[in-house]
Formats: C-alpha cells, structure tokens, sequence
C-alpha cells in the first residue's frame, strides 16, 4: 500500500467513486489544415481548442539519461519455460523464437532472463505480438521504457510525428513499432531508433522526441451579450478577489475584445506553469512537482512546497476537500483511484478539459488535456475510478 493511500485509506474504504459524466461532444471545423474544437456552455463560455506538441528545452533534454543504442528485454522472475509460453502465446514465428532464446542472445542474471533482440527482430514484430510480450515487461522497472513508455495522446501517430525532427527512417519506424497499452497506443523502442540512427544529430532527436507532450492551446471567446455575472462566478470558482477577473471584466465590458486565452484566466500557479517543464530550482528537496502537487495548490498564490510529501498532500485532501459528483465546478479535483492506491489527479476546468502535469519527472509538462487523454494513461480498465473533490468553502474565502 502506498504512503498516499495508507494516509488516505480511511476516507477510501468509506468512498464510493463518482462515474464522470458523459463526455462533451465539441464542434469540429476544419482551420488552415488543423481541426478545431469549439465547446458551448452556459456557464464557462465558448471554448475553443486546438491541438499542440510541446518538447523540451534544450537544456533539459542534455540532462536526460541517455540509453544506449542495445536493446534489452529483462523477464524478472522467468523461467525457460514461462519464457517459451509467453512467446508462444504472442504467435512469434518459430525462426524467430529460435533467435531470441539462442544462447549467444539470452542470459540469465539475478534470479532473470535477459534478452538482446537485434533492431531488424523487433522491426518484424506485429502490434499483436507487442501487446503480449511488452506488458510482461512492463511489470518490471528494469525495463523502463516499457513500464514508462511514449504515450501518442489521441492515436494519430501522423500528427504526432509531423512536426518531429525524427528522421524518415526513424518515423518510418516508429509507426511500426507501436503497441496499444489500455485505451492508448505507446512506443518503448527507444533504443531501436538510435540504432537506426545515421547521424549524431539523428540520435539527439530522439531524446528531445521523448519529452513530446500533446496539449491544447485554448481561447475563451465572448459573444458581445456575455453574462459577466455567470462568467464571473464560474472563473472565480468562489473567490471573490480571484486575481484573473479583472481582464475578464475588462474584456466583456469592451465589448470589441472577442477572445482571451484560456490561460489568462486561471489562478496564478496556472498561468506560471502552463505550457512548461520544471526548472531545476523546483527540485530544492530532490523532488520535481507531481500531479498532487499541482492539483492541491492550484488555488494557492503562493505552492506549498510541502505537498510534494505524499502523507501530508493527502491530509489537506481529506481535510480541506469534500467529494463531489457532477455537475463539475472550475477547480474541482479529479482522482483517479484503484482498491490500494490514488495513481493520479488533476485539475477541471470546463467541458471534458483538465488541467495536469502527467508524471513527476523534469521531462513531464504542465498541459492542458481531454479527459478521454487523461484517461487512455491513467484508467486503462474500470480497476481504476475516478472521484471528484472540491475545496470546502470555509477554504475559498480568498486566493491563499
């Protein structure tokens, strides 16, 4: 059981999970070659969204652990014969089979099998045949692009990769080799692509393409008879001194101003962190801002860097938060939860549109995301649910 829900665990046996509610159905149009969303409410507006890939900077992607470019496959625990099962049941061909369990290719350490598969092997693997043998491996930290794999939020794996700087050969292999782990398709051969790299700026790529992040760029349009009382309410979420609406305000009282982005009105941690990776200086006590962390202080001025402790982030949970179903408020909390642990949250904002940083590493943006985004990583089947919390209103008197 984990610190986060063994601190929690009284709350949970008692919790009985919210379903979300039936996903928003955006419009869609077609703008200069890219799709556009456009959300109708009553009650935030009209949002309107498009896709983006963020990478990271330069100098983060320098202090990546670089791999090497020789694949390995450790089976913690295997044995010959559970090894030989598990191929099978992936339907490798026998040739195949024969080369991935030759000695020269296999060894066994530490109580492990360990696998050295050429690039052109794992080239001829199908998708079905990665989707038996890469959850085996992702069962162990040994293998850490397989329990930690590149994620292509939304499926388009053109899309994904049309801005990329990957070579045509590495792009070419990429859409071969990847894997549909839950409802999201994943890519772990990350050390295939350096080996077909020709060039060291080709290898350099490939690191900078793991940092890729799918997010929306969002605006907030407003129609010239805007509802400043309604708008108000939702995007202050209960807080009088909210320091986002004065430009809102200032922006349905105009008249003449169509649109603010989205990111302008959000509480000051959001509008900070919002389309960025973690600076070094984040990190005072070796840890990098994590989900919780974002999510319980996206209403503070000022983050506590203390949430970054588990057992005292789930104690303002428990605290200063009350469960909630829908109808969804701008702020609320989104937990997904399994029986023994909360493996993450994040922040709603409107629609089926959530604010979140999606894993703790420097490499882990601060993005907006679908929910059915959020979803495809963190709820791959219904052992994993979803709850709602809201902060109490005797903590909502003001911005903290």
């Amino acid at each position: 059981m984990t610190t986060l829900m063994r601190a929690l665990s009284p709350l949970l046996l008692a919790l009985c999970c919210q379903a979300l509610p039936p996903p928003s159905i955006p419009s869609v149009e077609v703008v200069d070659g890219e799709p556009v969303l456009t959300y109708r409410s009553t009650r935030s507006g009209e949002l309107r969204a498009r896709t983006i890939y963020l990478e990271a900077p330069d100098y983060l992607v320098a202090l990546m652990d670089k791999p090497n470019s020789k694949e390995r496959w450790v089976f913690a625990g295997a044995t010959e014969a559970s090894l030989h099962a598990l191929l099978e049941r992936a339907g490798l061909p026998e040739p195949l089979k024969t080369r991935l369990l030759a000695p020269g290719t296999r060894f066994e350490q530490d109580g492990a099998i360990i696998i050295f598969p050429s690039p052109e092997d794992l080239l001829s693997l199908t998708q079905p045949m990665r989707e038996v043998i890469y959850p085996e491996l992702a069962k162990s930290e040994l293998n850490e692009f397989h329990q930690n794999p590149v994620f292509i939020i939304g499926g388009d794996i053109d899309d994904w990769l049309r801005q990329s700087r990957l070579g045509e050969r590495q792009k070419d292999a990429f859409r071969r080799m990847v894997w549909r782990r839950g409802k999201a398709l994943a890519f772990s051969d990350v050390r295939t692509l350096l080996a077909i790299s020709e060039t060291p700026e080709e290898a350099q790529q490939v690191f900078r393409t793991l940092t890729r992040t799918r997010s929306l760029l969002v605006e907030l349009r407003l129609p010239t008879a805007s509802d400043l009382s309604a708008l108000s309410d939702y995007w202050g979420s209960g807080f009088g001194d909210a320091d986002s609406l004065p430009l809102l305000r200032a922006a349905v009282v105009r008249g003449s101003v169509a649109q603010v982005g989205l990111i302008n009105v959000l509480p000051s941690l959001g509008r900070r962190r919002l389309y960025t990776y973690p600076t070094l200086d984040q990190a005072p006590n070796g840890r990098f801002p994590d989900c919780h962390w974002t999510s319980l202080n996206f209403f503070n001025n000022a983050p506590h860097s203390y949430y970054l402790d588990t057992r005292l982030a789930a104690g303002v949970l428990e605290q200063q938060y009350e469960k909630v179903g829908a109808p969804y408020r701008f702020g609320d909390v989104f937990a997904y939860v399994t029986d023994d642990s909360i493996i993450h949250s994040c922040v709603f904002i409107a629609e089926d549109i959530v604010f979140t940083k999606n894993g703790e590493n420097f490499l882990a943006p601060w993005v907006l995301q679908r929910l059915e985004d959020v979803a495809a990583i963190y709820q791959p089947d219904d052992s994993v649910r979803v709850q709602g919390y809201r902060l109490k209103p005797e903590h909502r008197t003001r911005q903290r």
